[in-house]
């Protein structure tokens, strides 16, 4: 798909997948029936998807190809998809501390890895640039007849070590998550911890009325 990046659908897509992967997460966490959870995650990874592949340019045109999100004067996206991912992780925090994951590990798992594609190349491009310009760098818009059309680091080694902390960082924010999911989970009140999808606190209270 190439679509021109002032197209209408593009700015649909944007914000109707960053509003599906901010809400649904607080739909699918709280449903008992397991067909329309397994839906609902099957939309919010899509939407994921979608998401990702606009800002890393897969969706739209550019005469010098997939950048992969970056722009040399910065991309305002980049703060977008950080923001995005950051609010759609709350209801996943907010879960695990209340001990109400079915499965914490494999949940943990999972929205790290979604938040790796969600925020990861934004958080890379974003650390990268801010590094390279705090050390002096810049871009070489180049000469001739197709100056302007490519910029290229004027300190490649100085880029080339910005991009590996960018790298560390990108895959330590993921790592944070997934750890802090599943320690919330282990350390959450046994009574409220769920199993096969029903809250435990929920059991006891239907014995006592029973009895």
């Amino acid at each position: 798909m190439s679509l021109a990046t002032n197209d209408p659908i593009v700015g649909y897509i944007k914000w109707i997948s960053a509003i599906a992967i901010v809400t649904l997460p607080w739909l699918f966490l709280r449903l008992k029936i397991k067909d329309a959870r397994i839906a609902l995650w099957f939309v919010w990874m899509m939407s994921i998807i979608a998401l990702t592949s606009l800002y890393l340019g897969f969706l739209t045109y550019n005469y010098i190809g997939i950048q992969f999100g970056f722009k040399h004067q910065g991309n305002p996206m980049d703060w977008f998809m950080i923001i995005t991912g950051i609010i759609s992780i709350i209801p996943f925090i907010l879960a695990a501390k209340k001990g109400s994951l079915a499965k914490p590990k494999r949940t943990a798992v999972l929205a790290a890895v979604a938040m790796l594609i969600v925020m990861g190349p934004a958080i890379y491009n974003t650390v990268a640039f801010n590094i390279y310009l705090q050390d002096g760098g810049d871009f070489d818009p180049g000469e001739g007849d197709y100056a302007g059309e490519v910029y290229t680091p004027t300190k490649p080694d100085a880029w080339a070590q910005a991009g590996n902390i960018a790298l560390f960082v990108c895959n330590l924010v993921p790592a944070i998550i997934f750890m802090g999911i599943w320690w919330l989970s282990r350390h959450a009140n046994p009574n409220n911890i769920r199993k096969d999808g029903i809250d435990s606190s929920a059991k006891v209270e239907t014995k006592c009325i029973e009895q």
